[in-house]
């Protein structure tokens, strides 16, 4: 399904992602029976097949998706690099946390809510609005939801339509951060925002200001693009590309509030990793950490709670 140029995909989110693993499930299967029918192996080896194509897939994603984040990305320092053992950590923990999010976060986003999503919102408790990134749906947040919900925090997460324009999101953004206070009888918000998210979160304060939003804290975000965005289609993928005028526009805009910026100098998808660096934030370098395995990496963790402390 190819998206329209400047309209989000008609299909919402998780079943977008549905379909697509559907189709790929029923691909595999194809490719299987067709050589348990000619001969080729048996019907054993042609299920160990269904089970290993998807993750072998999802091996060579990732594998590429970090190729391109080092050959476009940062130089490294001598402290920064990843020995043999680590760096093999570092490459399957990434795997885990893509093969899970595109295998069950994303197509059964039901399963993932937090409390508050659920309809169980505590009488108590700060508010916070997680906002995710490209191809992504709220999902995505449940192990950091979870740890933060043990700290007494009241977590909402949003779905957005997927390849909109970023601004778009940003005006379904400020819907949910009303609601967010409405159910919480808080006059402000703090907003954690992951890749995209911190674009989108920053579309919002441009337009609504700070009056909502206490604090802004940013996971991965290309605050100055990446160059994996010129493989992204929609919209919003074109705005994340490194100097178009979209992205300069949201850059004379200074965020006002407190913000913290935390990334990885092995991120995976920001291509150059220091896209994510702002004057105006505290921002955290963090390394051996990839893309998606932000959101329960215990690091990342700690300097999120330690930041909604500081606040």
């Amino acid at each position: 399904m190819k998206p329209t140029p400047n309209r989000a995909c008609p299909l919402p989110g998780w079943a977008y992602f549905l379909a697509l693993l559907v189709a790929e499930l029923a691909a595999w299967v194809w490719f299987a029976r067709s050589g348990v029918v000619n001969g080729w192996w048996s019907d054993v080896a042609g299920g160990l097949l269904v089970i290993a194509c998807p993750l072998l897939l999802r091996v060579v994603l990732v594998s590429i998706a970090y190729r391109i984040s080092r050959v476009k990305g940062i130089a490294l320092s001598d402290m920064q690099r990843l020995g043999g053992h680590a760096w093999w950590k570092f490459f399957l923990i990434e795997y885990w946390h893509f093969t899970k999010q595109s295998l069950l976060h994303l197509p059964f986003p039901v399963f993932f809510r937090s409390s508050a999503d659920r309809g169980y919102v505590a009488a108590t408790g700060r508010a916070l609005v997680l906002q995710h990134g490209y191809l992504h749906n709220g999902a995505v947040w449940h192990p950091l939801t979870c740890a933060l919900e043990a700290q007494g925090f009241r977590v909402f997460t949003i779905d957005q339509p997927l390849y909109a324009p970023i601004d778009v999101m940003a005006d379904r953004l400020a819907a949910r951060i009303n609601e967010a206070i409405a159910r919480t009888g808080e006059n402000q918000v703090t907003l954690i925002a992951h890749s995209m998210g911190g674009l989108i979160a920053r579309a919002y304060l441009r337009r609504f200001g700070e009056g909502r939003v206490a604090q802004l804290i940013t996971l991965g975000t290309p605050h100055h693009g990446t160059f994996h965005a010129y493989l992204a289609q929609g919209t919003n993928g074109r705005q994340m590309r490194p100097g178009n005028a979209w992205l300069t526009a949201l850059g004379q805009c200074k965020v006002a509030i407190q913000f913290t910026s935390i990334y990885s100098t092995y991120d995976t998808i920001i291509s150059p990793q220091d896209s994510s660096r702002m004057d105006e934030a505290n921002n955290i370098e963090l390394t051996g950490i990839g893309h998606v395995s932000m959101f329960a990496d215990p690091q990342v963790r700690t300097h999120v709670l330690k930041a909604l402390a500081a606040s």
